[in-house]
């Protein structure tokens, strides 16, 4: 007979190889979450409370000019470790001159993490080559069922969104709309996904923060306020997940550690790794974003993460992990270093 000790040992050291890697837990794990209200580091409060919101908050119908229009409008990108000019011109499909002059950038190097600057969209600022563009009519989204979650330092709202289109998708924005019993919009908040390609067929989780939160609503609103056609040539996603090790520690808090092999031809850049948590009606209750360490990873190489989470409701029924990077796309130009 199969030894009891060793099923469960096997359990707990998980392998796993391709872009998204999904396996449940073994057992209920203590509670876990984010940690940080950043992109890079989503945390709420270790204490689970029940909403109290009266009525139970249910969904609204979406307004019909919820996704952007054939206008281009600015976009807004937030500056991460490793960010230059000349990347998030390729990336954006704009010149190097369209986002200093658009944000009175005189010196590149002034650049500072977690800097907001805005990227021109307008005709002027795009390359002759293909550039992504704001869609007109709205992408085939489907957005899964809300969990709020209050907490002494808001209200949080997890939930997750499947591509159901044929084209991948980047700069997906989320946002909701909090609605009193009149239809009145009281709070509103928005976040990007913490992924930053969305393949077809494809799930990602989101949360979003209201602070100072409300003290009930009625209603809420799901829409897409932002989805670029995907530069997919500078997403890296030929990463294997490997030697993934589940632990509890303490009464609260659950590890996930393991290795991220960069299995194809080009340098990862980068890097980081998604983790998803779920309980058994799939609905996500924690997510976390954490960079691989070294976060550059030569092809045949591997990089290591660990993320520790609480989440808002037990127990984890299942987890999601997805790895990507960034792929140099002129690893000669030095003016790009």
């Amino acid at each position: 007979m199969f030894n009891k000790a060793v099923f469960l040992l096997l359990l707990f050291l998980l392998s796993g190889c391709g872009q998204v890697f999904t396996k449940p837990l073994p057992t209920p794990p203590p509670t876990l979450a984010p940690t940080s209200s950043s992109p890079e580091n989503v945390q709420i409060s270790p204490t689970i409370s029940t909403p109290t919101f009266p009525p139970s908050p249910r969904p609204a119908t979406p307004e019909p000019t919820a996704f952007p229009t054939p206008e281009p409008t600015p976009i807004v990108h937030i500056i991460q470790q490793g960010d230059t000019l000349i990347g998030l011109a390729r990336r954006y499909g704009v010149t190097v001159q369209s986002i200093q002059e658009a944000n009175g950038v005189t010196d590149p190097r002034s650049l500072l993490v977690g800097q907001e600057i805005i990227i021109p969209t307008d005709p002027g600022a795009r390359l002759a080559s293909g550039t992504p563009t704001p869609r007109p009519t709205p992408p085939s989204i489907q957005i899964g069922p809300i969990l709020f979650h209050r907490s002494a330092d808001g209200l949080w709202a997890f939930g997750q969104i499947t591509l159901l289109g044929e084209s991948p998708l980047e700069g997906i924005n989320v946002a909701i709309d909090l609605l009193d019993e009149h239809g009145e919009r009281i709070a509103s908040s928005q976040a990007s996904l913490l992924q930053e390609l969305l393949l077809p067929q494809e799930n990602a989780g989101f949360v979003l923060r209201f602070y100072p939160p409300p003290p009930n609503f009625d209603r809420y609103q799901l829409s897409i306020r932002s989805a670029l056609p995907a530069h997919t040539e500078f997403f890296h996603r030929d990463l294997s997940i490997e030697n993934v090790l589940v632990q509890q520690r303490g009464a609260s808090v659950t590890s996930i550690s393991g290795e991220v092999k960069n299995i194809g031809t080009t340098p990862a850049m980068q890097v980081a790794v998604i983790v998803t948590l779920l309980d058994a009606s799939n609905q996500v209750v924690g997510l976390r974003r954490v960079r691989v360490t070294p976060s550059d990873i030569l092809p045949g190489d591997t990089a290591y993460f660990t993320a520790e989470l609480i989440p808002v409701r037990t127990p984890i029924a299942d987890y999601r992990l997805l790895a990507e990077g960034h792929r140099d796309l002129n690893p000669n130009d030095e003016s790009d270093r």
